[in-house]
């Protein structure tokens, strides 16, 4: 037991010492926001990956798989798949328009495609949503790093996602985004290992791929039936390939990169290593599953597995791993939210654009703190499970993701369309969710659509955008053409 904590807290020093580093690099706003615009496309491709999975990775979707068995591939389809779909459709289009407005944030970023500088109905709009949003959302990353550290250690689950809230807050009030993406591409690389780590020694001890399925079926037959409701086969894709385009943690990688054009080679590089993350944890998880069919929190399984059967120092290493996906959302999150009050409400409403350099990051890492208490709040005391506490973020996270698309892609969104796409699209998930239907159609589905067809038919009625809003998406568009040859 020594072993594992020297390890753990070994990781997590590690995590404080690079948010230190990157504090040394914050000079101005831009620094702390999008990192001055300067991430290659391998650090943003696996900080992208790993700020996307989250703690959901090792913990949740543990549990998902053990109830649901082959039903659960679609989720592996959705996740995997997902960062091609993401870094083909957004990166290179969300860094150019990031260079021709100068946007330092996410919201920065519609409220200049939305033309709505003056009255700024987008950003306080767009701020509530992402404030009570990712706020729920990170305290279920807290919700598994209590999990995980109660489940290894014993100790009090409290005590561990205070522990857990701590560290992150440090690492990521002191450098940003920098810190951030520095931190998410460590984690991922630790992510990695313990997936790898944890095959064979899942299928050292279970005989094979073949003796898994035998294991299955004898638990229950169903588990080998990949068919569901094909109503929430659409929705649990959803989740994934449209989801992933309307989260602000992600997109906002996107803003930070160095080059544009690098973005086919940063999808190949996070698609792959989604691909490989999810359908190895997905067949991990089954010979979990069948190692400890009497479990009594399935979610724990693979921590179960890696305690059992492998030696202190790696399990100390993977459950470092576990934290690493919780840490690695946890920060991008709390740098968004972080983002949306000191940039986007502080700065740009309260101070009329004004604020210094040195009142922003002071803001900034106050926010931090109070977010993230809010953050600890919810976790000790869940209205749902860590699945559908994530999920419920997620979604409502997900009514952007039209906004953004459509917004980069069709030059006749209007501010009025998009405004009306994310209240319907957050208020629609909200209500799903409120009625009890969202374990029947993934509540992405429901955002999207709802923003989607509130923001198409809202701008046909309204006033064209203006002509230079128009020449800046035909711009991007021409950039795109002109890159492709």
């Amino acid at each position: 037991m020594i072993t594992i904590i020297v390890v753990m807290l070994t990781y997590m020093a590690l995590m404080l010492y690079i948010g230190y580093r990157a504090s040394r690099k914050v000079k101005t706003s831009e620094d702390f926001l999008i990192g001055g615009r300067t991430f290659g496309i391998n650090l943003t491709a696996i900080a992208h990956q790993a700020a996307g999975l989250s703690g959901w990775l090792f913990i949740a979707w543990v549990g998902q798989v053990a109830s649901t068995g082959f039903g659960a591939i679609w989720t592996a389809f959705s996740s995997g798949f997902a960062p091609f779909i993401n870094f083909f459709v957004l990166a290179k289009r969300v860094s150019k328009f990031t260079l021709m407005t100068k946007a330092r944030s996410f919201i920065d970023l519609l409220e200049a495609r939305y033309y709505d500088g003056d009255k700024k109905h987008i950003r306080a709009i767009s701020a509530v949503i992402i404030f009570i949003s990712i706020t729920v959302y990170l305290s279920s990353q807290l919700m598994a790093a209590g999990t995980t550290l109660q489940a290894v250690l014993g100790w009090d689950y409290t005590a561990s996602v205070v522990l857990g809230a701590i560290v992150v807050i440090a690492y990521t009030s002191a450098g940003g985004l920098l810190a951030v993406a520095w931190t998410d591409f460590v984690q991922g690389m630790l992510m990695i290992f313990a997936v790898l780590a944890g095959l064979f020694v899942a299928f050292s001890h279970t005989g094979g791929l073949g003796a898994v399925f035998e294991g299955m079926k004898a638990i229950n037959p169903k588990l080998m039936n990949p068919w569901i409701a094909p109503i929430t086969i659409v929705g649990l894709l959803s989740a994934g390939w449209l989801g992933y385009m309307g989260q602000p943690q992600l997109v906002q990688m996107f803003m930070g990169m160095k080059n544009p054009d690098e973005s086919r080679k940063g999808a190949m590089i996070a698609g792959t290593t989604g691909v490989f993350l999810l359908f190895s944890t997905f067949f991990m998880y089954m010979a979990c599953l069948v190692m400890f069919p009497q479990s009594a929190d399935p979610n724990t399984n693979f921590i179960q597995m890696i305690m059992t059967y492998t030696p202190s120092f790696l399990a100390g290493i993977v459950t470092a791993a576990i934290l690493a996906a919780v840490m690695s959302s946890s920060d991008a999150l709390l740098h968004v939210a972080n983002t949306a009050v000191c940039q986007d409400f502080y700065n740009k409403m309260l101070k009329g654009g004004n604020a210094t350099d040195k009142e922003v990051l002071m803001v900034g890492r106050i926010s931090a703190i109070i977010i993230g208490a809010a953050a600890i709040y919810i976790a000790l005391n869940p209205f749902e499970g860590v699945l559908w506490v994530n999920w419920w973020a997620w979604g409502g996270l997900s009514s952007f993701a039209p906004v953004v698309v459509l917004g980069l892609y069709w030059k006749r969104a209007t501010r009025e369309g998009a405004i009306a796409g994310l209240i319907g699209g957050f208020l629609g998930s909200a209500i799903w969710f409120a009625v009890g239907y969202y374990k029947w159609l993934h509540l992405t589905f429901v955002a999207f659509v709802c923003a989607m067809v509130l923001l198409v038919a809202v701008s046909l009625v309204t006033p064209a955008p203006p002509k230079e809003i128009q020449d800046q998406v035909n711009e991007l568009g021409n950039g795109m053409k002109t890159a492709a040859r």
